[in-house]
């Protein structure tokens, strides 16, 4: 690792750390303590299994699945509790696999080969939701299809993927990296660094502190109470609009739409160049840049 590489990495993982007395409170005890919203369930569950592993906090974690939910939560405990409530049938089984990893660990679900039948309309399909309960500093990589990613409470890293299913990720400080086709991504009270891309959705980011970089192709982009660190915002739409409430964020704005029109509703702000769908202004505060584009929308610019 070179010098400046290095000292990135230290500055990262002080910012975090600093970051983490910021976060609400987590759950401390059981997942009982949850209210509805927190939990999930299946039509057709056929069988709820429950593991509990030794996690201790700064560890990784891997968690996959299949035609299903994973929702992950931070706790105080040094451990994994998790729950897979499954929908499946002799013939196709699903199987959840956990190996340690040298203090780590790796979950999967392993679902059995599909077969010729001639009851299609008649059986629906396996599936599998996982709520797994770990220790509140954690590195996670979660990846899931046909199914959505929920994560809450963690400081570290998170690095979430999906087909055909939304993102959302809350009560979050550290970096967290999000990909999703055909889903919505949502991010609300993070102090961290976040960088989105969807398919086919929305982008939604709320009392969102660090860098931002998002994306999406149909879809709109609405946030708001921001801040950037200094490492700068860009957002960018092809068939959507984008909406942007600055908070604390400052610096110089490109907005740029090639087939739509421009909201400003900064007062004061220092005016560079301006057209009827492009602008570069100046909000005083942070020399980092603040980059707004779309090809099909509006884009609406409030303080």
């Amino acid at each position: 690792m070179t010098s400046a590489r290095f000292t990135a990495h230290v500055l990262s993982l002080a910012i975090t750390s600093s970051l983490l007395a910021q976060l609400p409170s987590p759950p401390s005890e059981s997942p009982e303590t949850l209210d509805s919203s927190e939990t999930t369930s299946i039509p057709g569950i056929t069988r709820v299994l429950i593991r509990t592993e030794k996690l201790v906090s700064g560890s990784k974690l891997w968690v996959k699945n299949r035609n299903g939910d994973i929702r992950v939560v931070g706790w105080e405990k040094e451990e994994m509790r998790l729950t897979a409530e499954i929908r499946d049938t002799d013939r196709r089984r699903v199987e959840l696999v956990i190996q340690q990893k040298e203090g780590d660990l790796d979950i999967e679900t392993v679902f059995q080969q599909s077969f010729w039948s001639f009851n299609w309309g008649l059986v629906l399909s396996p599936r599998c939701e996982l709520t797994v309960f770990v220790p509140r500093r954690l590195l996670g990589y979660f990846r899931t299809t046909n199914g959505s990613i929920f994560i809450s409470y963690l400081d570290g890293y998170a690095q979430c993927e999906t087909t055909n299913g939304d993102i959302e990720v809350k009560h979050f400080s550290g970096e967290v990296r999000v990909e999703t086709k055909n889903g919505m991504i949502a991010g609300q009270d993070l102090q961290a660094r976040i960088k989105a891309s969807t398919a086919n959705g929305q982008v939604i980011l709320t009392d969102v502190d660090g860098g931002i970089v998002a994306e999406t192709t149909n879809g709109n982009i609405v946030a708001k109470s921001l801040n950037g660190w200094g490492e700068g915002i860009a957002l960018s739409t092809t068939h959507g609009s984008i909406d942007i409430t600055l908070g604390e964020a400052a610096g110089e704005i490109t907005a740029e739409s090639s087939d739509g029109s421009l909201d400003i509703k900064i007062p004061g702000v220092k005016v560079i160049e301006l057209s009827k769908r492009s602008a570069r202004l100046k909000v005083p505060g942070r020399m980092q840049k603040i980059i707004l584009r779309t090809t099909h929308g509006t884009i609406t610019l409030r303080e």
